[in-house]
Order: C-alpha cells, then structure tokens, then sequence
C-alpha cells in the first residue's frame, strides 16, 4: 500500500471519516523528524498521534495511531495523516511546476496583450462555438443588471445545464451526475457571493427546486442529487443567518419568503426537505406575529398526517419537534411539560421526559419507564438498547450492583462493548473464572454480536493464544493482529498468512485484484522475511502461469 493508492486498500466507512477529519481541519499539527518520517497529532475526542514510516517510492512501511480503535489494522486517523501527506507531496510537485507554469502564462498574456479588442472578442466567440451553458455562464458572471434580470438569467444558466446533461434521453446518467451537480453547485457560490439578500434567497430556491425535481430525472446512486439539496438548504441557512441584523420588516418579508417555499407541492414526497426549511423558519419566532403563524402552519400539517404508518409517525414527530422548542422558548414550564406528555408516543418526548425524571433524581420512576418503553418498543433493537442504558444508569444510581450486573451484560450480549469495563467493575469473585466462562458463553452465542464482542474481550485482555485460535479459524483477519502475535507465534502467523494470500489470490480475477495479492505479499514480507515471500511469489507464478496481468504484476514486487 502506498500514499498514493491507499484509498483502495481501506474501508469505505473509514475513508469517509478520515476524510472529513482532514477537510475539517482536525490535524492540528504535524512535523518531519527524519526523511520520510511523520508524526502527526490530529484532534478527535482526544487528541491523537499518527506516526507514518514510507520509503523513497511512497510505500507506506508503518502506520500506527495511539486511538483505542481496534476494528481494523487502520482507523480514522491515520487515514486523515495519509490525505495530509498526500497533499504536502502535492505541494512539492507544485511548487516545482510553479515556474514552467509561469513561464506558459507570461507566454500567452503576452499573446493576448498583443491583440485587438476585436481579434479577443473572435476568439471568446470561437471558443463558446454552441456552448449555450457556457455562453450563459459568461453573461450570468460578468454583466451588469438589476436584479430581475439577474435571476432570470440564473434560471436561463440552470435551464441549459439542465438540457446539457439530460441529452436526447431525458436522463443523467451516474456517471454524469456528479459533474451536472457541480455545475449547478457554481450557482449556489453565487447566491453566497450576493450581497442582495433576497437575490441570494431567490438563487438558492431557483437551485433547490430544480435539485428536488432532479431526483426524478437523474440517476443518484452516488447520492449527488441528495448532496446538492442538503447544501442548497445550507445555502439558504447562511442567508437567514446574514438577515439577524436586519430591521424587522426585512425579517418578516424572509420568513414570508421561506413559509411560502414551505408549502411547495416540489416537498410531496420529500417531506424531510420540508421540515428543513420550516427549522429555518423558526429562526425568526422571536417576533410574536411570525411565531403564531408557524405554529399555525405546523399544527395544520400536523393534522394532516396520519400516524397510522411510520412513515407518518415520523413526520409528525419531526413537526412537533419544532412545535416543541417553541413552546419551551416562549411558553410557560408547565405549558412545555404538558406538550411532552401529551406526546409520549414518540420516542423523542419519551426521551424527553425520562430525561425530566433524572434531573429530579427520580431514578425509580427512570426504571420504571425504560422497562415499561422496553417492552413497547421490543421489536426496535435501538430504542430498547437506549432505553436498558438509561435503566443501568439509573441503577448505578442507586447502587443496585446487582441489577447493574444483569443488565450490563445484557447490554454486552447486545453489542455494546462498553459494558465489558463496566462488568469488570462489578465483579467481586475471581475475576479469572468470570473472564474465561464470559469467553465460552460469547464463542457459543448465536447473536451476530457475539464473535465482534468475543474478539473485543480477548483484544481488551491481551489473550494472545485465544487471538491466534480466532485468526486461524478466521485468515482474512491476519493483517490485522500479525504484528501483536508474530513475537508469540511466528511460525503460526507466517502459516496463517500463507493462507490467506493463496485465499486472495485465488479469489482475484482482475488487475486491481492482483495488484491487492502484490500488496499483502509486501507487507507478509516484514513478517516472514524476503526468502518467504519469494517462494510464495514463485509458486504463485506456477499456479496461475496463465495469468499474464497477475505474473506481470507479481514480477514488480521488490
């Protein structure tokens, strides 16, 4: 794996989240100690620090973070390092490109200087040719019009993309998505760039709408379309948090503005979208009369959801949300706690009250209630899992260790590792016995939690030779625990690894594939040593001889 193709070698999930701890600013600091060393500290819920090892051809030879995250060989964190360091890679290849690229700019501004107004007007025209997004791109930024005019050309531009990237067929295409949202993500900078509030608002609808409407006409597999709505809304959230300083009249011609867009039939079907922009709303319920009408509004579509089905339970939920955090501003306490128990049907006014019972320290009624939800609630696995935890706090509160224990390690069994510490805690007996009749009962339980907590326990005691049975039983998971058990066990985790490549590779049907096998046997090297590998990389060879990709690829390993 190198810091160049990491991205292939690493779970989705942690990709994201590493990503959206680099774009986010979460590494705080970073320096080079010696060539082709980083030491990373990246902030989380702690502050962490990543250190990467790489070799002159960006191989990455060590990783490690000090995190307690132990699902994989490579968490969130040193993701976020290795995005860093390919950025100050980048940077060095810029900054060795920076005057060639000056030199061709010099170049053709001296060629530009050099013509008449006339001869660049024909080459603007030569270059737009039929591109009518292109032409409309061009007027849109650099004319001069009121307002009017400028949004009607906003709706020309988005129009032509439109007809752009439907073509003859009506339908974008996934592979056209991403780039038909990006074009129209050009317009939503506009609207942020307007110093014209109700221009800026009047651009962002323009956008949100024809996002909506493009779930119909586009292929979102990728979540694009879904994206652009979200970072429409957020658009039109800036701008309502610009309007705080206007004079009230302004704010109630917004809020006007916005309870309209509320009420579009472009929401049926996309109620959550809705909601959204009715949140936005409540941003001016300060003002009495525009409180009274949201309420109004609210309460009418309330009414007009059935909560028969979840679907509608949902969306009435997420209204009386709002409904809720008014009355809980600008109403009476009693007023506030009579709305959350008129609403105990849903599960965020249950929170809310059973939260109610554990500031008045009323953990009886606490127990009380979450075994009373668990039992409503028992064919949500979530809601009765929140529910027991709040019961074991209350518990704990009140010192009942026995209880405590029972639940605890029903919320074990749930897949809640957190509780194993808590248990621990309890346990007055010999703590031994407790562990390994834990470990036996969590082999033999049929939950699909129990092998993800068993593996979590024996990593929490550092059982080794427990670990070395699991890996056996389970090879695909050798990278992950080779280097804690190859001190222990060399030779067992050398043959574990064997397996597992010949696994990989006869399950390998494509370049990507063996370039994947390539990257195990570099990292199998570190363990067994150059000889190893080069026997495995032979008999590789022999065995799928008619693999050219393959023993092409198996042929660069160094």
């Amino acid at each position: 794996m190198t810091i160049y193709d990491f991205e292939d070698y690493i779970d989705e999930i942690i990709l994201d989240r590493g990503y959206d701890y680099y774009v986010e600013g979460n590494i705080i600091d970073f320096y080079n100690p010696r060539k082709n060393e980083y030491i990373f500290k990246i902030q989380g819920s702690n502050d962490y620090e990543v250190m990467v090892k790489l070799d002159d051809s960006g191989e990455i030879l060590y990783s490690e973070c000090n995190c307690p995250y132990d699902y994989g060989p490579i968490c969130k964190h040193q993701v976020a390092a290795f995005y860093k360091l390919v950025e100050i890679f980048s940077s060095q290849n810029e900054a060795s490109n920076v005057q060639k690229r000056a030199k061709e700019q010099q170049d053709i501004k001296e060629v530009l200087d050099s013509l008449s107004k006339e001869e660049l007007i024909d080459i603007i025209m030569d270059l737009i040719g039929d591109d009518e997004t292109l032409k409309n791109r061009i007027v849109l930024r650099y004319s001069k019009v009121d307002s009017k005019q400028e949004l009607i050309r906003c709706r020309k531009l988005i129009n032509s993309i439109v007809r752009k990237y439907k073509g003859r067929d009506g339908f974008i295409s996934y592979n056209e998505t991403y780039d038909f949202v990006s074009e129209m993500g050009d317009l939503l900078w506009k609207a942020r760039d307007t110093e014209d509030i109700f221009l800026a608002l009047d651009i962002a609808f323009l956008v949100l709408e024809e996002a909506i409407q493009a779930f119909e006409y586009a292929d979102d597999s990728g979540g694009s379309i879904d994206l652009l709505v979200s970072d429409a809304i957020e658009v039109i959230g800036d701008i309502v948090f610009r309007s705080e300083s206007l004079d009230i009249n302004l704010k109630k011609e917004i809020f006007s503005r916005l309870l309209t867009l509320s009420e579009s039939k472009i929401f049926d079907g996309w109620e959550s979208y809705r909601i959204d922009i009715l949140w936005l709303c409540a941003d001016f319920v300060d003002i009495e009369e525009l409180r009274d009408k949201l309420v109004s509004k609210i309460e009418y579509l309330v009414s007009n959801w059935s909560t028969e089905n979840r679907y509608g339970k949902y969306i009435t939920e997420k209204l009386l949300q709002i409904l809720y955090v008014i009355k809980e501003r600008y109403g009476s306490r009693e007023e506030a706690e009579q709305f959350v128990q008129e609403h105990l049907e849903f599960d965020f006014f249950k929170e809310v009250f059973i939260q109610k019972s554990f500031r008045e320290k009323d953990y009886e009624k606490v127990i009380e209630l979450a075994l009373k939800w668990e039992e409503q609630d028992r064919q949500y696995p979530g809601l009765v899992s929140k529910w027991k935890k709040m019961r074991y706090e209350a518990y704990k509160k009140l010192s009942l260790k026995e209880e405590q224990m029972k639940l605890a390690k029903e919320l074990l069994l749930d897949g809640n590792f957190e509780y194993y510490r808590e248990l621990k805690e309890l346990i007055t007996g010999d703590r031994t016995e407790f562990y390994n009749n834990l470990k036996q009962e969590l082999k033999s339980y049929k939950g699909w939690h129990g092998k993800d907590i068993y593996l979590k326990v024996i990593l929490e005691e550092n059982d080794l030779d427990e670990l070395m049975e699991f890996v056996k039983e389970n090879p695909t998971r050798i990278e992950e625990y080779a280097d804690k058990l190859k001190d222990k066990f060399k030779d067992e985790v050398i043959e574990v690894y064997k397996k597992y490549i010949k696994l990989a590779a006869s399950s390998s049907s494509n370049r990507k594939d063996y370039q994947k096998v390539c990257g195990i046997l570099k990292r199998y090297k570190k363990i067994a040593g150059e000889q190893s590998q080069k026997e495995i990389i032979n008999e590789l060879m022999r065995l799928y001889k008619k693999r050219p990709a393959f023993i092409d690829e198996l042929s660069k390993i160094k």
